[in-house]
């Protein structure tokens, strides 16, 4: 017997049929753009062939995979998108913290600053960079005319170690840190007032209310934050294409950079490719340690 709503008299089955009917414009753009070129990666990763070449690309097993152990460029990639991750992620969720509990509470040109601080993220990369790039430049840029104020000779921050990596991660951070502090100031709104106000009346001081309130309520927050944090950090590129063109003496390579290198200047696909899918199976590894052993550290807080 079909269920029928009183209003309508639309049956369960109807609205099954309505509900595939809206969701298929999405289901079929995810196929074509995404899971398409998903599997055809997997596939010519198993392959030999040139993107810029009409010359059909042939099965070699697992050829690229063995070549990957061995390349030169490779293991040092994956190495400096580890330590672009291990700095830039919890660092930026730190900071996108501290920002969001000082501009928390309204006050006079509170909504200003919120805006200047989110202003990074949304602002072009590659615009972004090349101002970074006049500010760090060693002719004339503002940081080393600071420096010489103190009589430091000027640093090209860019073109010398370990500054390059440094100053990476500090423009990731200073980008993405507006985002964070949208996140958790949305988090920290819908934490119940009445929470603090009893903590208050049992004595709690700030670090306590933070510690036994505040931290475990916006944990979800914290953990869709490291989450994508990680996801991008391993994707990033343009930031490294803008800002170091992968140097000093590609110290700046990051995975992705590669395989660029090996796709559209070595036309090198399929370990190119190769490359993309193994990034591809460390991201999903990462994503779902992080979704357990975090996931599991909320429940150990709200118990």
């Amino acid at each position: 017997m079909e269920d029928k709503r009183s209003g309508g008299g639309v049956s369960r089955r109807e609205e099954i049929i309505a509900g595939y009917a809206f969701v298929a414009p999405t289901a079929v753009l995810l196929s074509l753009f995404y899971f398409v070129p998903l599997i055809e990666t997997f596939y010519y990763s198993f392959t030999k062939w040139d993107p810029a070449s009409v010359t059909p690309a042939h099965y070699v097993g697992l050829a690229n995979y063995r070549q990957l152990g061995g390349s030169v460029g490779f293991l040092p990639a994956v190495l400096h998108t580890l330590v672009y991750l291990a700095f830039t992620v919890p660092i930026s969720v730190a900071v996108g913290l501290g920002l969001a509990m000082l501009l928390n509470r309204p006050f006079r040109g509170s909504g200003i600053y919120r805006t200047l601080v989110f202003t990074p993220y949304i602002a072009p990369i590659v615009g972004s960079a090349l101002v970074f790039s006049y500010i760090l430049s060693p002719l004339g840029g503002i940081a080393n005319d600071l420096l010489s104020a103190f009589g430091i000779h000027p640093i090209n921050f860019l073109a010398e170690n370990p500054w390059a990596m440094i100053w990476l991660i500090i423009f990731s951070i200073w980008q993405v840190a507006g985002f964070n502090m949208v996140i958790y100031l949305a988090a920290l709104a819908s934490v119940p007032e009445v929470y603090y106000e009893a903590a208050e009346m049992d004595g709690a001081r700030f670090f306590a209310r933070f510690r036994h309130i505040t931290w475990p309520l916006i944990w979800p927050s914290t953990l869709f934050l490291l989450v994508i944090g990680v996801v991008n950090s391993i994707q990033v590129f343009t930031q490294v294409y803008a800002l170091t063109g992968g140097g000093p003496i590609d110290s700046t390579w990051t995975v992705i950079y590669w395989i660029y290198q090996e796709d559209f200047v070595y036309f090198n696909g399929g370990l190119a490719t190769a490359g993309s899918v193994v990034l591809f199976l460390v991201g999903m590894i990462l994503t779902l340690l992080q979704l357990r052993f975090l996931g599991r550290r909320r429940v150990e807080m709200m118990s």
